[in-house]
């Protein structure tokens, strides 16, 4: 075959490509990255050394046998020959005591005897190699994000990594185990999968039944991590294992779009392409579709360093300043060196784009007074000790662009240095923290500090424990989140000298003074829909007027509530948006699947509904990304454009009006709307598989029942029917296992006008109920929807059917328990029924009627369901029909309506459903607990 096989300086120009189209690069090593000059784990000559000894140990008569097997073998052979006779003629343990001695004489001899309980990088030998790759991912962590796959069973490349300021997730895989999901979630995070097991507390792999037996979730999982990922493969053997078979596979398949750069030691072609004819054959349609490169002479200790001193000279001189992986230094030389904003760049940061450095450093963003009583407590600090500001505020009031323009004041008065982490997506180590330079003053800047409270906790005991004075820390945090996250609950002051909170509100006339001020100053773009008020007093009390209208908004930040009605007006936004969107759409994602626009609509329509955000694991799996990626390839070029952001792990707008107008833009724009909650739903349950996505998975899943609802009302309401229904249908699809599904369902058709349809599905799939796993939550819901459905039906029998389905739904026919929620709503739905069936009598549906107004009082009716019974109890009253005496004379009028309707039935399947009268003993018990 003709191959051809480069030299190792054109793999390092390979890895050092600067276009957008690179793909994101992953590693796969093998035992020479593990022994360098003679030191670290040995080879396959001293694990056979091992081996021997260990067998030694069992009588003379098995080593003789092992050592005439062995004489029959060579190289590899060897070693699987020796690790087999472990198994077969010892045991497992014996090989793995094996495994362990050979690991450990990585062990500096220095070393204190192994403690189990900590890896400390220091203690061992750490090869050139592994230092030099570890390195590598820190002056590039989006070129080189990992994962890492290695062969080896050693702890090596993990405290590599941790030397380098990474957090490792380390990951043993078992003989039928699969890679269910990259771990990862931040660039300052890096996967490790030692594939043939972990030298503790993992089985590990040697004998070639082992290595060769099929393992099929493995093989589905790794040609799903492999897919948009360039694997260098380097000090590997080739040896014909799952992996090697993987990769063959990937390279077979035309929809594949990873590729693979593999790397020999050898320098001469002409041996390499002898001594590998086996490997090529087994690539012969990844080499045709040239899928795979060949490299040779490449030695792994010290290709690291010659790529570093090739290629990222620059990175290198800026990463040797910031300890940390994904936090940038600043200094007051970093400061100067900031470009000024253009217009643009005024302009956006004034409609809402995340602030960054340059925006705190710029004459032309206007400082608050927020900023101006940070600052003294700051300076009050230097050489103070240890000490904690925390800045807590709503979303959208500012907090962000007030915690940068404090750390840029400090650091430009000199007596500071920063540490900024410019991304949601870089852990706070707090190792490294605890060794910061302590001749210097180091300030740590960090935003959505709700996500770091453990780091930030672990971090500050370690400063306290080492005595040191020179580090503050200066926090933002929404104020909800920080109480939730547990921060409240941490014992700050008895680590540190945690100062009193500053907490942004309401903000004051100077403060919007200075605002309309730096609007005006860029013209009338600067103010937009303002510019048609006059007077500066009046564009003022214009603002003020705005913020105050959005008080009493959960969760929306009254601030940029207001600018937004102040700079746009009714429907300016919209308009705003359009041309915007339509740039977004021709901008794809890097190294995913579709366009920034199609990422901000899935976003879009999960915040403009009523959700804190759109979790991030389900945002990676639909734009083709890893979950860590997404920050970078996403989040930062949307925040750039309108402010979007991560919240606790959720993709969001910087606020619900913007996300609606989001999508009433796109709606223009003629986007399919229907298409994307499918989409959504698809990839939340799928995701769901590898690790459950959060607070809104059910959410999202049972979205199609209240979407006509809570969508954009400036969507015509077709389309908001539209919408819910494919939504609902998707997610029956999808969870067929769910009763709640096919309520949701039900309730989106009956909301678009379709109550028979609606009706038809819920007496369907009544049969069904049986084999769900969410029966017990939400049958009763599932018998009042059903009754609400009926009772949308035209004539009497509609009404008849409703009254005992609803009654049904109270009932003890369904053997769970009832709630208040429950009891509420079936009871001011059966108020209605009975009246209609009533009519004008006084008989047995008026007293029913006036049973459920009574009872529903006892079942802590909300504002909506007490106007209900008032004015039921209002018609009662002036019909005459008295207040049952007690609960049980209340349920006794129920019962007796109940089966009134039930008389009246002319549906078999409904009357079959209870011989006689109904029981209602769980909704006595539970209404007298409240009274």
């Amino acid at each position: 075959m003709n191959v051809e096989i480069r030299e190792a300086k054109y793999l390092r120009l390979k890895l050092g490509r600067e276009d957008n189209s690179r793909q994101p690069v992953s590693f796969l090593v093998g035992a020479p990255f593990s022994l360098d000059r003679g030191v670290g784990v040995p080879g396959i000559d001293g694990f056979v050394r091992i081996a021997r000894a260990r067998v030694e140990e069992s009588g003379a008569a098995l080593l003789r046998e092992f050592d005439g097997q062995l004489a029959a073998t060579a190289g590899a052979d060897q070693y699987q020959t020796a690790m087999s006779f472990l198994y077969d003629l010892l045991d497992a343990r014996a090989a793995t005591d094996v495994v362990q001695k050979a690991v450990l004489c990585a062990r500096k001899p220095s070393a204190p005897p192994f403690d189990e309980r900590d890896l400390i990088p220091g203690e061992w030998e750490i090869t050139r190699a592994q230092r030099g790759l570890a390195r590598a991912m820190q002056l590039a962590p989006d070129r080189f994000p990992g994962p890492i796959f290695t062969t080896n069973f050693d702890p090596l490349i993990s405290l590599a990594l941790e030397t380098c300021g990474f957090k490792v997730n380390t990951v043993g895989i078992p003989l039928d185990g699969s890679i269910s999901a990259l771990v990862k979630m931040r660039t300052s995070e890096v996967d490790v999968f030692h594939l043939h097991g972990y030298w503790r507390d993992s089985a590990t792999l040697h004998r070639p039944q082992q290595l060769l037996s099929k393992r099929p979730q493995l093989q589905q999982s790794l040609q799903r991590h492999l897919d948009n990922v360039h694997l260098v493969v380097m000090a590997y053997s080739g040896w014909d294992d799952i992996f090697t078979t993987a990769i063959a596979n990937c390279l077979s398949d035309p929809a594949f779009n990873g590729t693979v750069s593999w790397c020999f030691y050898e320098q001469d072609e002409a041996r390499v392409i002898a001594q590998n004819q086996r490997l090529f054959e087994k690539f012969e349609a990844g080499i045709a579709q040239s899928k795979i490169a060949f490299f040779r002479g490449v030695d792994c200790h010290s290709f690291f360093d010659e790529l570093a001193g090739d290629v990222f000279e620059d990175a290198a001189a800026g990463i040797a300043a910031s300890p940390m992986p994904g936090w940038q230094i600043v200094t007051q030389a970093t400061l100067e060196a900031e470009p000024p904003l253009s217009t643009a760049e005024v302009l956006r940061f004034f409609d809402g784009a995340v602030p960054a450095l340059r925006h705190a450093v710029s004459p032309l963003v206007p400082r608050l007074s927020s900023v101006d009583a940070l600052l003294p407590l700051l300076r009050g600090s230097v050489n103070g000790g240890c000490a904690l500001q925390l800045v807590r505020a709503a979303s959208g009031e500012g907090k962000s662009t007030a915690l940068l323009q404090v750390a840029t004041a400090a650091v430009s008065g000199g007596e500071w240095v920063a540490l900024y982490c410019p991304g949601s997506d870089a852990g706070l180590n707090a190792d490294i923290v605890s060794q910061l330079d302590p001749s210097r003053n180091w300030l740590i800047v960090l935003d959505d500090a709700e996500n770091y409270i453990d780091e930030l906790w672990l971090a500050i005991g370690k400063l306290h424990a080492l005595g040191r004075k020179n580090v503050f820390f200066l926090l933002a945090a929404r104020d909800t989140d920080w109480r939730l996250k547990g921060g409240e609950k941490k014992s700050w002051s008895t680590r540190v000298n945690r100062l009193d909170d500053v907490t942004l509100g309401s903000i004051g006339e100077g403060d919007i003074g200075l605002i309309v001020d730096a609007w005006a100053a860029q013209g009338e773009e600067g103010l937009r829909a303002l510019g048609s008020t006059a007077s500066r007093d009046a564009r003022i009390r214009k603002f003020m007027d705005a913020v105050g209208a959005q008080d009493g908004q959960p969760g929306q930040g009254s601030f940029f509530g207001g600018l937004l009605d102040t700079r746009f007006g009714a429907k300016g936004l919209v308009d705003h948006l359009v041309p915007l969107l339509e740039f977004l759409r021709t901008r794809p994602i890097e190294g995913g699947t579709g366009t920034l626009f199609d990422a901000l609509l899935y976003i879009a329509c999960c915040h403009a509904t009523g959700m804190i955000g759109l979790n991030v694991r389900v945002l990676a799996m639909l734009c083709g990304l890893p979950a860590f990626r997404v920050s970078g390839a996403i989040m930062t070029p949307l925040g750039i454009e309108l402010g979007a952001s991560e919240v606790r792990g959720h993709a969001l707008t910087r606020h619900k009006r913007v996300a609606d107008a989001i999508l009433v833009a796109a709606d223009r724009l003629d986007a399919d709307l229907s298409a994307i909650w499918p989409r959504l739903i698809d990839a939340t349950v799928k995701s769901s598989d590898d690790e459950k996505v959060g607070d809104t998975f059910s959410q999202i899943i049972l979205a199609g029942s209240r979407l006509k609802r809570d969508l954009p009302q400036e969507l015509s309401e077709s389309l908001r029917d539209e919408i819910a229904i494919a939504a609902a249908e998707a997610a029956v699809v999808a969870m067929p296992t769910w009763t709640g599904v096919i309520s949701a369902l039900a309730h989106a058709l009956r909301s678009a006008g379709h109550p028979q349809e609606a009706f038809d599905l819920l007496r369907t799939k009544l049969p069904t109920l049986k084999n769900t796993v969410d029966k017990a939550i939400v049958v009763r819901g599932y018998f009042y929807e059903w009754s609400t459905c009926a009772g949308n039906l035209p004539g009497r029998q509609g009404s008849v059917m409703d009254a005992w389905l609803a009654a049904i739904s109270l009932s003890d026919l369904l053997p769970v328990e009832l709630t208040f929620e429950q009891a509420k709503m079936s009871c001011a739905g059966l108020g209605s029924v009975f009246r209609r069936l009533a009519g004008d009598a006084t008989g047995t549906y008026a007293k029913g009627r006036r049973a459920v107004i009574d009872l529903g009082w006892l079942a802590k009716p909300d504002q909506r369901a007490t106007g209900i019974l008032a004015g039921h109890q209002r018609e009662l009253d002036a019909s005459g029909i008295s207040k049952s005496a007690d609960i049980d004379q209340a349920i006794s009028w129920l019962t007796d309506a109940a089966f009134a309707a039930q008389e009246e039935l002319q549906d078999p399947l409904l009357r079959n459903l209870k011989e006689g009268r109904l029981a209602f003993t769980r909704l006595k018990a539970l209404l007298l607990v409240q009274k």
